[in-house]
């Protein structure tokens, strides 16, 4: 259940982001991607830590969103939260995975 808190407050503050490029915030708006299948997209997936700038990660994340509710508008947040975390762990992105699993540890532990 920690795991979900951590990946639901992680994801609403990327979610803002993704939102903030739409209204034409200071990051540039997201083009909505061509519509790919699902082994498509799987096969173009990037991990986070191969991205080398944070706002070409910022990028990448805002894609997938729109990615997701372009081909899956019936997926809902638990869904597409579900949906990303497995594409981490298929793609081996181990140094975000680790980051996912340290921020679900009590920062003072007893």
């Amino acid at each position: 259940m920690k795991a979900l808190v951590v990946a639901f407050a992680t994801f609403t503050m990327l979610s803002g982001v993704a939102l903030a490029a739409d209204s034409g915030g200071d990051i540039a708006p997201v083009e909505t991607p061509a519509i790919a299948d699902d082994a498509t997209f799987d096969a173009q997936f990037q991990c986070p830590e191969t991205i080398s700038g944070a706002d070409e990660r910022i990028e990448e994340y805002a894609r997938w969103t729109a990615w997701a509710r372009a081909v899956h508008p019936d997926w809902n947040f638990k869904k597409r939260l579900d949906v990303r975390y497995a594409l981490l762990k298929h793609h081996a992105c181990a140094a975000t995975l680790s980051n996912i699993a340290m921020s679900e540890r009590p920062a003072f532990g007893p």
